[in-house]
């Protein structure tokens, strides 16, 4: 297949987003393994394994759907496991600082005791001493994934790969992440509609969308569907819904799930500098 050089213009969400479907487009499997992340996630304590051996297979793809190089010839099975240590590595991060976001809210709320106006700036400090650090980490470390299965990296290596290749396109990663996220969600009220399934937090009012007992138990499938439109990441703990609204939600979320590996894959290429080919005309 015929393929043309990226530009330097390309490089942004619009442009990641664009590769990334034309990943889609020139290798239909890469679909397939998004679906198959979504519908293994239903599956309790499934979704967790699911994310990187199936998602990783979805990054392989669209690496060799858009790079005339091949991924690393280590076995899938030490890149599963090294993609599984990264995720551990930042979740130990993540907790980590979170851990000291806390601390320094709780000495600023003890001391709000003695001064109350400083109760309100213990709030803020909340939001920008743990959201912000929190989010910044997980954005700069969003890369781990591609990196396991891409270059074959260890587990510590890939941190380290996702951390330098995500500094300075911190933005663009957000942009992404915020896309398919917002079209995740979107997809996932949508099939909740189309099956007659309330929207969470849906008022009393009477009618389709009322908070009555006999809806109540869709209530929590929506709100369940809703919490894992994070791509994956979560452990389903909630009532699972029918299995015409599994296939349903299956078939669309899993297109974004598809696209947002797709695009790791994507950006892990386009941040190393030297560029990525895509297929033309695709």
């Amino acid at each position: 297949m015929a393929v043309e050089p990226a530009r330097t213009s390309d490089v942004g969400t619009v442009g990641v987003l664009s590769r990334a479907a034309d990943a889609l487009s020139a290798d239909p499997r890469i679909l397939l393994a998004g679906v198959a992340v979504v519908a293994l996630g239903f599956v309790p304590y499934v979704s967790n394994v699911a994310s990187p051996v199936v998602g990783g297979l979805a990054v392989v793809l669209t690496h060799q759907a858009l790079a005339e190089t091949p991924a690393t010839d280590r076995s899938y099975l030490r890149r599963t496991l090294s993609a599984i240590g990264a995720t551990v590595i930042i979740a130990i991060i993540a907790g980590s600082v979170i851990l000291a976001g806390v601390m320094i809210v709780g000495v600023v709320a003890l001391a709000g005791f003695v001064f109350p106006p400083l109760l309100v700036l213990a709030v803020v400090v909340g939001i920008v001493g743990i959201a912000l650090p929190v989010l910044y980490v997980a954005l700069r470390l969003h890369l781990a994934l591609p990196a396991a299965f891409i270059d074959g990296e260890t587990a510590t290596d890939a941190v380290r790969r996702s951390w330098d290749r995500a500094g300075g396109n911190v933005l663009t990663v957000l942009g992404v992440q915020l896309v398919t996220g917002l079209l995740s969600a979107l997809a996932a009220l949508l099939v909740a509609y189309a099956f007659g399934i309330p929207f969470p937090g849906a008022i009393e009012t009477g009618g389709a969308f009322s908070f009555s007992a006999e809806n109540r138990e869709l209530v929590s499938q929506s709100a369940m569907v809703l919490r894992y439109t994070a791509v994956g990441s979560s452990t389903v703990s909630a009532t699972i819904p029918g299995p015409e609204f599994l296939l349903g939600y299956s078939v669309v979320g899993g297109l974004f799930t598809a696209l947002n590996y797709s695009s790791q894959a994507v950006m892990y290429q386009l941040f190393d500098g030297a560029g990525v080919e895509t297929p033309a005309g695709v």
